[in-house]
């Protein structure tokens, strides 16, 4: 077959051994995934080797088999979970079994799950309660100090409510293993000025262009709650302790503040009902009392689709039905009719982009620019 070439200029490369392509490659497909994901990977993959050792089936996925793992799975864990499951089980085993992804898409496979979503699936998942401007009160009574510890925790906590983030994302792992350098937030991407500041918030999974985001919070007329004000006070500890270290988040001992150790404090001075999600979902809730339109919120919390109503869901209902006026939201929520279409109802913004936070009423409001 005859080639005809173009009579364009390529630049000069200089061509690659096998060996280097082999490597380039390997390296590509080790980051394909982030490594929190391949460790739970491997955990739902451990849950399919227990149910085939357990029932005395083979390792060697079958329509069969993956059918009963999703009826015996279902049983014992919300039925929603189980694909994340399939997902799981199917990206690890493919180099082995190279036709599990077809197994997968099998109709009996497909309708097994479908059908156990419907039978089981009618337990609602459990949801962190988000924090309430009670909660942040407590919290400034309890650890409103000279401590060192006590200032980056209050810094923490009112970063992640202003700017909708999630403790994950202002702390490491508990597990080594699933701890990177790159998801830290540095020093040196912090700007600080006399009325707000800014810093750069690394990528995440969900990050398809893994540039992170540049986040802004203004300070706001209450000075014991501004967030700036507690972020001035633990960067001047800061900087006085640590010079030399690059993470911006840093407790007395000189090590970046773990999950736990953020989340203990929190229930040692709330309760059990906070975790991880509670920050940002406090701060969704007090968007959607502020007023703030549905798109708003969905986009300066990164949410991909329209799961932040499950924040503000039994919030906005109980001040829906409460007599009290002045808390009654301005606008009409329905959270009943989802909508079943897979496209999404806006384009998500830029991967970069600033959130500002003010006070409004003594309600918290959010301008995305």
């Amino acid at each position: 077959m005859n080639v005809q070439h173009a009579w364009t200029r390529q630049p000069v490369r200089t061509a690659w051994s096998i060996e280097r392509l082999l490597r380039e490659r390997a390296l590509a497909l080790g980051h394909s995934i982030e490594l929190s994901t391949a460790i739970t990977y491997m955990s739902h993959l451990q849950s399919y080797l227990t149910f085939c050792k357990l029932h005395d089936r083979p390792i060697c996925p079958t329509i069969d088999t993956l059918s009963f793992f999703i009826v015996f799975m279902c049983h014992h864990i919300n039925p929603k979970s189980v694909s994340a499951y399939l997902s799981g089980i199917c990206n690890t085993l493919e180099p082995h079994f190279p036709n599990i992804r077809t197994i997968r898409r099998d109709p009996l496979v497909v309708r097994t799950l479908s059908g156990m979503k419907k039978l089981r699936g009618g337990l609602t998942p459990r949801c962190r309660r988000p924090l309430t401007e009670e909660d942040l009160l407590l919290l400034l009574a309890r650890y409103d100090t000279n401590s060192y510890d006590d200032c980056l925790f209050l810094a923490i906590v009112f970063c992640g409510f202003h700017m909708l983030l999630r403790v994950g994302e202002l702390t490491d792992p508990d597990s080594v293993a699933k701890r990177s350098f790159l998801k830290t937030t540095l020093r040196n991407t912090l700007n600080i000025w006399s009325d707000r500041y800014s810093y750069h918030l690394p990528y995440h999974k969900g990050d398809r262009f893994f540039e992170g985001n540049i986040v802004m919070v203004l300070s706001v007329l209450q000075a014991s709650r501004c967030p700036v004000n507690w972020m001035k006070r633990y960067i001047m500890l800061r900087d006085a302790h640590f010079p030399l270290l690059p993470e911006l988040w840093l407790t007395s001992i000189g090590c970046t503040p773990t999950y736990t150790w953020v989340i203990s404090r929190l229930r040692t001075t709330l309760d059990n009902e906070v975790g991880g999600h509670s920050l940002r979902s406090g701060g969704a809730t007090a968007l959607a009392l502020a007023g703030a339109s549905d798109d708003a919120i969905q986009s300066m919390g990164r949410w991909a689709s329209d799961t932040f109503r499950i924040y503000i869901r039994s919030i906005l209902c109980s001040f829906t039905h409460s007599s009290t006026t002045e808390l009654r939201p301005q606008r009409t929520y329905n959270f009943e009719n989802f909508s079943t279409d897979l496209t999404p109802l806006f384009r998500p913004p830029p991967p970069t982009y600033i959130f500002v936070v003010r006070t409004f009423n003594g309600f918290v409001y959010f301008k995305l620019f």
